[in-house]
């Protein structure tokens, strides 16, 4: 495993592809036509692949991707926080998946487990994409409201301004700012949550990078915590526009199935159809390009736990159609656990969904790391169409791949 080192260089490392980060991607492809038709559920093909485990086993953390640190080239998946063995981290790593390896950045100035984060461009005049770590437990075990921003141009961590309501297993995702409130740009938007005692907050702030400033904006209709949340483009019928913001499951009165959609545009949240599965205690939530035959950006949701204890199903919402679809489920459970998308391993022009560690039965965390591949690999068969129409209850889908770990590199 290679250590990254501090570097207070502003300048792209010699040979570093610079990739449009992922909340550009939406945001442009948010702009394409949508259709809407009516809310259903449906199957569809892919395949799981099992990558280098993470060097830190923990749960309770959070994920993003952005351009990898220097070191590491292309897209990059992040780990940040979480519990390991029961104590808060602040441990920070990154894997390439164009050399399926794991490299360790430096860590949190503020050690947090249930914490949440996004990837959007750093605050201050720093150059680049950071990505924001905010919230969580600290050690004491109160809620926190601590964030900071790891920029991937210089590899050193940046103290931002508190966020104004201190939360725990909230969630975050990037999107445009809504107007008229101090903000200006692209907002890291933080919603739900608990203070104390697992009572979710309906609470929603949004933090502008271009203005350092934090707003409260309108709340959720329904308080949850250990919810999935990402950006996608905006749901169709709904008469919404540009990029929205999911908020997916968690726990309000048990697991919840509800699901919820923010537009910075009408500063407004509302319902859309129920994912199949409810599921709280931390679930995988990314956004990435929808399966074969669906169109538009998707909506991912991986583990978590429902009714039935651990879950290892996954599933995925179209805005496009307005409906949910089920995935090959996850050759391993996983519950707080988190989520991000980037490239396939050794294949940078196939998008993959990553989830990553996590608890994989009722007490022990595991540092498996698995990958959907959405599209289908090369000399794998055309898989046939499924029907959007009647709801499916299993999913077929090729069997797991697993990539062998790479020899540990020599520190530097």
């Amino acid at each position: 495993m290679r250590r990254i080192q501090r570097s207070d260089r502003q300048d792209s490392p010699p040979g570093r592809t610079r990739r449009r980060p992922a909340w550009r991607r939406l945001a442009v492809a948010a702009l394409a036509p949508l259709l809407a038709l009516t809310a259903t559920t449906a199957t569809a093909q892919g395949v799981w692949v099992t990558v280098a485990p993470i060097p830190t086993i923990r749960a309770a953390h959070a994920a993003a991707s952005a351009d990898c640190p220097e070191g590491q080239r292309g897209t990059c998946v992040y780990a940040i926080g979480g519990s390991e063995a029961g104590i808060d981290s602040g441990k920070a790593e990154a894997y390439s998946p164009a050399t399926n390896t794991w490299a360790t950045l430096p860590p949190l100035k503020t050690p947090r487990s249930r914490l949440s984060a996004t990837t959007a461009p750093c605050p201050g005049g720093v150059r680049g994409d950071c990505v924001y770590a905010l919230g969580g437990t600290a050690p004491l075990g109160n809620s926190s409201n601590a964030a900071e921003a790891y920029s991937t141009e210089t590899g050193v961590w940046l103290s931002l301004t508190s966020m104004p309501t201190a939360r725990s297993g909230s969630a975050a995702a990037t999107a445009p700012c809504t107007e008229g409130l101090g903000l200006r740009g692209t907002c890291v938007y933080v919603f739900g949550g608990s203070v104390a005692a697992d009572t979710g907050l309906p609470t929603v702030e949004a933090y502008s990078p271009a203005t350092n400033h934090w707003a409260t904006v309108t709340p959720l209709q329904i308080g949850r915590y250990g919810h999935g949340g990402t950006a996608a483009p905006c749901p169709a019928g709904l008469d919404l526009r540009g990029t929205c913001v999911y908020a997916i499951g968690g726990s309000g009165a048990g697991a919840l199935s509800s699901v919820e959609v923010y537009s910075p545009v009408q500063n407004g949240w509302r319902y859309l159809p129920d994912i199949p599965t409810g599921r709280d205690d931390g679930p995988g939530a990314a956004s990435a390009p929808c399966p074969e035959g669906i169109s538009n950006g998707c909506v991912y949701v991986l583990g978590g736990a429902g009714a039935g204890g651990l879950l290892n199903n996954a599933e995925a919402y179209s805005p496009a159609s307005n409906a949910w679809v089920t995935l090959p489920s996850i050759p391993t459970g996983h519950r707080q656990t988190a989520a991000a998308a980037a490239p396939c391993p050794k294949r940078a022009k196939s998008p993959c969904v990553y989830v990553v560690s996590g608890f994989n039965d009722s007490t022990t965390a595991a540092g498996t790391t698995e990958a959907f591949a959405i599209e289908r690999p090369p000399g794998r068969h055309r898989p046939q169409p499924t029907p959007t129409r009647p709801p499916a209850t299993t999913a077929p889908g090729h069997g797991p791949v697993t990539l062998p770990a790479p020899d540990p590199a020599p520190a530097r």
